[in-house]
């Protein structure tokens, strides 16, 4: 099963942002991969793919790619709405640490997995 395409150019808070959203701006930004989730670190850039098992460079065309907390995730995924948010890169190490903790520490935690939504009242605060 594949994804449709999302078009985003017809949303008005993106194009009163002032940037193109099929052009992506590479750069880190904080996000929210579901409503009520913690905040993840989005890198965002253009380059050779990474191997996905050991992370170095392929030799193949460069591309658009992004990370989620140092995973790699589909661009339509994240841009343009992480556009909104950038950040700078301790921001974006921060975050993924914070999540690095708490897969180890706390596995049940929302902060261990952004697509879950945070329950106020079992919780930690999320920050």
């Amino acid at each position: 099963m594949t994804r449709a395409r999302v078009d985003y150019s017809d949303r008005r808070d993106v194009r009163a942002a002032g940037f193109d959203p099929d052009q992506p701006i590479a750069g880190h930004y904080r996000f929210r991969m579901r409503s009520g989730a913690a905040f993840c670190g989005v890198r965002i850039w253009h380059g050779a793919p990474l191997d996905p098992v050991t992370g170095e460079e392929l030799d193949r065309s460069p591309r658009w790619q992004a990370l989620v907390n140092d995973e790699p995730v589909d661009l339509e995924r994240v841009w343009p709405r992480c556009a909104a948010d950038p950040i700078d890169i301790d921001e974006y190490r921060h975050l993924c640490t914070v999540q690095d903790w708490a897969r180890e520490h706390a596995p049940s935690s929302p902060l261990a997995n952004p697509h879950r939504k945070a329950d106020p009242l079992t919780s930690p605060i999320l920050f």
